[in-house]
């Protein structure tokens, strides 16, 4: 048995008695991502680990590899704790069961740490992407009258499938006004400007009024950078502002509005 293969045996040894806290997370996928890097750290003498030079390049792969070690652990939704717990282990199975230098042990957790929160920024960007994907339902009021309300940040193309989502709503329903919220809509840009906005036109080839609300500084400013006219859109400050509004503006839906946009309900329905 060479020393690297002695090494995960340690490995899987030490991880079995000590259990650190998983959340669920089975040990042999832990062990899958720890046993890559041990090869190298067993590379690395007792002697080097407590006076070597860390700058050499033995060091700079072991700490590269500790700290791709560290992200990985921060993607299987380990916590911190048991993150640096799974290292230490690691760094004792590679030392033959005997405790790392001091000064190793001090770098590689740093190196570990870093991974870790690389790797759980990606994580809760990831999770972000995934809820921004989720469809966003048009929310209706009254028989007359549907609200869309968008949190978070979205891409321009998912924007405009909302809104079209709210156009087929309306249609399906025979709505008369829309409501549309920018108060938690994030990172306006002028492509999401131009996709947001877009709900003013589609209500009115619908024969509907749209009344915009939460339209912050930014949001003006992405708009301004769209050319897009807002003086020339229904805009008040606050939601409750704009549900009053909607509610003065409703009416019943006027006769052959189906019929007369049957080529735009053909459209939004693809």
């Amino acid at each position: 048995m060479n020393d690297a293969q002695a090494a995960i045996e340690r490995f899987v040894a030490l991880l079995a008695a000590a259990r650190p806290p998983t959340g669920g997370m089975d040990l042999d996928a832990i062990e899958a991502e720890v046993a890559p890097i041990l090869p190298v750290l067993v590379e690395l003498p007792a002697t080097d680990r407590a006076e070597g030079d860390f700058a050499s390049f033995g060091f700079r792969e072991s700490f590269t590899l500790l700290t791709l070690l560290g992200r990985r652990l921060a993607l299987l939704e380990l916590t911190p704790t048991a993150a640096l717990q799974v290292a230490d282990l690691a760094l004792a199975a590679a030392g033959e069961g005997e405790p790392p230098a001091e000064r190793f042990a001090v770098r590689a957790r740093i190196a570990i740490v870093e991974g870790f929160v690389r790797g759980r920024e990606e994580r809760v960007a990831e999770i972000a992407e995934r809820r921004a994907a989720r469809p966003v339902r048009p929310l209706q009021v009254d028989d007359a009258i549907y609200a869309l309300i968008i949190t978070g940040v979205h891409d321009a193309e998912p924007l405009g499938e909302h809104v079209e989502a709210l156009g087929r709503a309306m249609l399906d329903a025979g709505a008369s006004v829309a409501i549309v919220d920018l108060s938690q809509l994030d990172e306006p840009n002028r492509d999401r400007a131009r996709a947001i906005f877009a709900a003013e036109e589609i209500t009115r080839m619908l024969g509907a009024a749209c009344v915009f609300s939460g339209v912050g500084p930014r949001w003006r400013n992405a708009a301004e950078d769209a050319h897009i006219d807002l003086d020339e859109l229904r805009i008040v400050r606050t939601f409750a502002e704009a549900l009053d509004a909607a509610r003065a503006l409703s009416r019943p839906t006027r006769a052959g509005t189906a019929t007369s946009w049957r080529g735009f309900l053909d459209r939004l329905r693809r």
